[in-house]
């Protein structure tokens, strides 16, 4: 098996994995040995077996141009220091200069043999240091910025977080995100809350929440701590026109994905930008109107019908 060089140390690696710049640079490469990375935020061993139900593979260990590393899988979890805290890690990815961008606690890969509920039973609560203060969760993921500010935190479907938000007390699912001066720039809501917009009270949440990143949320907030946008699934909304004629928007309806037949209501996005609250949704056209015009009103969507073997959604 071939050596590779590499500005933390020298890794025994698969021929077949090598993979170059244009300038010879390594690009990537899989570790088939044992190695010793020596970075800023500790010794660290690369991923160079896959011998288990969670790692069947062998990932790569990714490189920029400049040799500085990428992204980095573990062979086992490792405890690394971060500007929060000292987490546990089986991957890590680096910005180019170096600094860490992203940590997993976690990283089995999902599939027919290891799925997503054996993963997470693998996971333990972590302590780190916030702009909200030192929380202890369960995380899939901690996002920093090239400076060291925490951007933002996923988490584990099911673990739920009380934010005390420019709205008041909000309880979080899926993901939280600041701006790296430290006021919160989004969030999930875990159920349906009633926020304060600049056109009214509206019941903000999103049914469609994948949780495969807390970077971007639904209910979003400036800096100063204005709500910019949201998504809801239980108002409408009328807009004023001429001759007292008048908009209605509401909710798109679909069918839903379990009967096929079932109609349930999809999220509308509202974006709020100086005077304008805009609408938009999957397969409706987008418009926008003075917000002095926009009137908030109750959505009620139709009843669901439970088959057997099929749960209805009734968080909206």
């Amino acid at each position: 098996m071939p050596t590779i060089a590499t500005t933390y140390g020298p890794i025994q690696v698969l021929a077949s994995s090598v993979e170059t710049f244009p300038s010879g640079a390594i690009r990537s490469c899989i570790a088939s040995e044992p190695a010793t990375l020596r970075t800023p935020y500790g010794d660290l061993t690369p991923q160079y077996s896959a011998d288990t139900l969670r790692k069947r593979q062998l990932p790569s260990i990714t490189f920029y141009r400049n040799g500085m590393l990428r992204v980095l899988p573990l062979e086992q979890q490792e405890e690394v220091r971060t500007p929060a805290a000292a987490l546990p890690a089986e991957q890590i990815t680096f910005y180019e200069d170096g600094a860490v961008r992203r940590v997993f606690p976690l990283n089995g890969r999902l599939s027919g043999f290891w799925s997503q509920e054996d993963e997470a039973q693998l996971s333990r609560p972590v302590k780190l240091n916030t702009p909200l203060g030192v929380l202890e969760l369960n995380i899939v993921s901690a996002y920093f910025s090239p400076k060291g500010a925490l951007r933002s935190l996923t988490l584990w479907p099911g673990e739920i977080l009380e934010v005390p938000s420019p709205c008041g007390k909000l309880s979080a699912r899926t993901g939280l995100s600041f701006y790296d001066t430290g006021e919160i720039k989004s969030l999930e809501p875990a159920t349906p809350t009633s926020v304060a917009t600049p056109i009214g009270k509206i019941r903000a949440f999103n049914p469609d929440v994948t949780g495969i990143c807390g970077d971007a949320n639904s209910l979003r907030f400036s800096r100063q701590g204005e709500i910019v946008g949201l998504a809801c699934v239980a108002n409408s909304f009328v807009i004023a026109g001429e001759n007292e004629q008048a908009q209605r928007i509401a909710p798109p309806l679909r069918r839903n994905a379990c009967d096929g037949e079932t109609l349930e209501p999809a999220p509308l996005f509202l974006e709020f930008e100086g005077d304008r609250v805009s609408f938009s949704a999957e397969g409706m056209a987008p418009c926008s109107a003075n917000r002095r015009d926009v009137s908030v009103t109750g959505f009620i969507p139709p009843l669901p019908r439970l088959n057997a073997g099929c749960t209805a959604r009734t968080m909206w």
